[in-house]
């Protein structure tokens, strides 16, 4: 994440409307600053009115906030778009005001003022607003995202309330909270950008904790199965276990980490444990050969960290089971 900026590094907002803009330009000119200052669209309007749009914007040290207001519009990125003005960032939409879709690969979802809707902006949509919009835009680095949602890939958007509408008894409260620092800083440009940034990484980490949690719950619950099915292949390791669950190497260190263990070491206890039956309940089967269907690298490693374990040589615990 970004570094402190200098003192001299306090940016002002940037201000666009298209109220003087003739009106045969200002889809063009509408375009063109989207595309420079937050995620590039193609635009077209719904009604044979002109357009009217105007947008703030504040560029932190890593993260972006907008703050825009439209008539009636449907904007898209599609894969040209993306190819052309790629952003690599995650995009947070808060709908203040109008009714919305938001199409993607997977399906359309309906959005009414008061939710929020994250996605990866260099994936394909298409947002449609019938009755104009009011919005805040929040933009990350997909790499900051990556490290505040534990890895999470959004192949599909995800959805979250934070408006106080009675309808929407259970709003979160961090998302609450996000839409008013972002709101305050874009009304009144902070003399502390690295302060504001910091709480806004804080407020989105919460925010996605109760989906980072039980995501994480999950691969590991994965990790685990996969470590039972192939515990007996010696080449088995953790990039071969993060590749069958779908995550880095780095995230699955982080999966166990938060289990207070380590990849490696819950590998080779599970390999003692089940090489400790085997030898109570096969007193005839070779050490080396138990070691070998264990998938420990050799005999001698084998019989080492047993016994660091247990206290007694795989061969004195067969010797003892003996009788």
């Amino acid at each position: 994440m970004a570094e402190p900026p200098t003192p001299h590094s306090t940016p002002d907002p940037l201000r666009f409307s298209t109220a003087q803009i003739p009106s045969k330009n200002r889809i063009e000119y509408w375009e063109a600053h989207n595309a420079k200052a937050l995620i590039g669209l193609d635009i077209r309007t719904l009604e044979d009115t002109p357009l009217m749009a105007e947008e703030i914007n504040l560029h932190l040290p890593a993260l972006r906030f907008a703050g825009v207001k439209g008539s009636s519009q449907i904007v898209e990125r599609s894969a040209r778009m993306i190819a052309a003005h790629p952003t690599g960032d995650i995009a947070i939409f808060f709908a203040m005001s109008g009714d919305a879709f938001f199409y993607h690969s997977k399906g359309t979802i309906l959005l009414k003022p008061g939710q929020a809707v994250v996605y990866d902006a260099d994936r394909p949509f298409v947002r449609g607003f019938s009755h104009g919009l009011y919005e805040l835009v929040l933009t990350i680095p997909r790499e900051d995202f990556a490290h505040l949602s534990g890895g999470r890939d959004l192949n599909e958007p995800l959805v979250f309330e934070f408006g106080s509408d009675l309808r929407r008894r259970f709003p979160n409260p961090s998302a609450t909270d996000l839409v008013s620092v972002i709101d305050s800083a874009l009304r009144r440009s902070p003399d502390d950008l690295y302060r504001v940034e910091q709480e806004t990484f804080e407020l989105v980490e919460r925010m996605l904790s109760p989906m980072v949690d039980s995501g994480r719950e999950a691969r590991y619950r994965h990790a685990l199965q996969e470590i039972e099915r192939h515990f007996g292949d010696g080449a088995l390791n953790r990039a071969k276990v993060a590749a069958a669950i779908g995550v880095s190497e780095r995230q699955l260190s982080r999966i166990f980490a938060a289990q207070d263990e380590t990849f490696a070491d819950h590998l080779q206890n599970y390999r003692l444990q089940i090489a400790e039956t085997i030898l109570a309940s096969e007193p005839h089967t070779t050490v080396a050969e138990i070691a070998r269907r264990c998938g420990f690298a050799s005999p001698s490693h084998f019989s080492r960290v047993f016994k660091a374990r247990t206290g007694l040589t795989p061969l004195e615990l067969q010797r003892a089971t003996e009788f």
